[in-house]
């Protein structure tokens, strides 16, 4: 029997709501020249690692330095307990343990010679690790820093590292002491290159192949990693394997292809990165990173640091940027791709915490099981290979900050509805929601349109029931809920599951130009190169323009 999840306001709400933060009154910590503080779960009475922040007088204030620490980004780890000494005075603290965790806020004084112990429960709001959705980061900067701490500081148990860096001796750690965080795997095969990144790529060069038209439909020798190459010849050297399923004109798999094995896999790190459109025409991209090193906790990005801006009119306002890689990503679903959403820290996210983008894997629908209530959740995935497998097989949802477990018509994203024509498919979208922030409004996305948004209290007075969609074409459905947040764009976005009638995807000519204009304008900065430095662009070029004209008459075909 196929589990889902039930419709009751209680159950969908009960944990919706919790909007306010915990906050420890000033009275309660007294301190003098130095404070001791205990973390430990409220749920299991068991010490705990998390992430804090200190600031002179109230959080305006400048964030202090603790020393003998582990550094997380924003902050610092503190793993289990932790002493604090500063000058005399107010202060302020920040306590957190990744999204599934209730902000803890208090205040404390430190005077003259005074000493003080302090111990913190910290609420858990969700445990998504027990309703079978793993967590992970699919982008994270080698770092001297322990990750395994700041991962556990994090509740997170999936990382993919650029890299190895030997890690910094722990201050009161023994190395034998490992943080009670499991599972928690990590990967050092990760590879960035001028936004893409490869997963698993073997690190011996060998030659490129002579024709980049070739190279760009064919599997081809690894390429040179050559800063002189563009970037695509990397891309386009990675074989094909099974990954057409995920594009136009092809099967209706829902195994993602590839299967468990160790074969290369390839994202977009960058999503505005000008050679975006030659990237998707090579065919060999599996992921797409719609949460990235754009929405980061110490400063606000208005700007790509290296690609194409948001189209005009411009709103200047912090949250525009992720608002536009998240339009991006619905043009390409739009123009007949089946890539996966990704999220991560970044290439650029030294100084995010490790899991503050994060990506959430539920485990395959055979694998849900019982609990002693009588509840049925899914297990979670069983190994760090099946979590990868899953995550480029899309069933996942995306989240710098709301906890979502969606389901559509009892399925997990990533799953391919099929049918004939003439059919009509009655598709009912459900949702689980857990938050701490304020929810601007939730929204069931269907072929780039909205059909239903609701604010949390339009959407408790329906009783926490979402319309069903009645379906008679190809397309695909996403679920995504913004928050009020206002640094930067602070959601959760469901990976698409997919409807296919006849065997037909769905493309539409208006996103096919928006990525033909993409590609015009990114020619027209190229032809500014001196001939030297251009020439290794153009068969790619043109191997990209092939591609898009055959796109565009393909959505033309198919809109008749």
């Amino acid at each position: 029997m196929l589990p889902s999840y039930p419709r009751s306001l209680a159950c969908l709400l009960s944990l919706a709501c919790v909007y306010s933060f915990a906050v420890i009154p000033k009275t309660t910590i007294a301190a003098g020249g130095k404070l001791t503080i205990t973390v430990a779960d409220e749920t299991t009475g068991e010490p705990a690692s998390a992430r804090l922040e200190i600031f002179r007088g109230d959080e305006s204030g400048r964030r202090m330095s603790v020393r003998r620490t582990v550094p997380a980004g924003v902050g610092v780890v503190i793993d289990r307990t932790l002493d604090v000494s500063f000058p005399d005075g107010p202060y302020t603290f920040r306590l957190t343990r990744g999204p599934e965790y209730r902000v803890i806020r208090g205040n404390f004084l430190l005077e003259p010679e005074s000493l003080d112990e302090h111990g913190v429960r910290l609420p858990r709001m969700i445990n998504m690790l027990e309703k079978g959705w793993t967590s992970g980061d699919c982008c994270v900067p080698a770092s001297p820093n322990s990750l395994p701490l700041r991962m556990a500081s994090e509740d997170l148990h999936v990382a993919a590292v650029l890299g190895h860096e030997d890690a910094k001796p722990i201050a009161g750690r023994d190395r034998d002491d490992p943080p009670a965080n499991d599972p928690s795997w990590i990967r050092e095969d990760a590879v960035h290159d001028r936004g893409l990144l490869f997963y698993g790529l073997s690190a011996q060069p060998a030659e490129t192949d002579a024709s980049a038209e070739h190279a760009l439909s064919t599997s081809a020798s690894p390429a040179t990693a050559d800063a002189q190459l563009p970037v695509v010849a990397r891309l386009a050297a990675i074989p094909r394997k099974d990954r057409t399923d995920r594009n136009a004109g092809s099967g209706t798999s829902n195994d993602g292809g590839g299967g468990e094995g160790t074969d290369v896999r390839v994202a977009i790190e960058n999503p505005f990165a000008w050679p975006l459109p030659v990237w998707l025409a090579s065919q060999r991209v599996d992921g797409f990173f719609i949460l990235g090193d754009w929405l980061r906790l110490d400063r606000k990005v208005l700007n790509p640091t290296d690609g194409r801006e948001p189209e005009a009119p411009r709103t200047e306002h912090p949250t525009e940027l992720g608002r536009w890689a998240e339009r991006i990503y619905s043009n390409l679903l739009e123009a007949g791709f089946r890539i996966p959403p990704l999220a991560g820290s970044g290439s650029d996210g030294r100084s995010t915490p490790v899991g503050y983008n994060r990506l959430y894997v539920a485990a395959p629908l055979e694998a849900y099981r019982q609990l002693d209530s009588g509840a049925e959740v899914a297990a979670p995935v069983r190994s760090e290979s099946e979590w990868w497998h899953r995550a480029f097989t899309g069933n996942s949802v995306a989240t710098n900050g709301p906890m979502l477990l969606p389901m559509l018509s009892g399925q997990i994203p990533g799953f391919v509805f099929t049918a004939a024509s003439g059919q009509v498919l009655t598709l009912q979208p459900e949702i689980q929601l857990s938050v701490r922030d304020p929810v601007d409004y939730l929204e069931v996305i269907h072929n780039g349109e909205v059909f239903y948004s609701a604010r949390l209290d339009e959407f408790a007075k329906a009783g926490g029931v979402i319309p069903a969609l009645e379906v008679e074409e190809s397309g695909w459905v996403m679920i995504r809920v913004v928050t009020l947040y206002e640094d930067h764009y602070r959601a959760a976005v469901s990976a698409p599951w997919y409807i296919e009638f006849d065997g037909q995807p769905r493309v539409t000519s208006q996103s096919v130009e928006f990525f033909r204009d993409w590609l015009g304008q990114y020619e027209a900065r190229l032809k500014k190169l001196p001939p030297k430095e251009l020439a290794p662009h153009v068969p790619y070029i043109r191997a990209a323009r092939a591609f898009w004209t055959a796109r565009a008459e393909l959505a033309a075909g198919s809109e008749e």
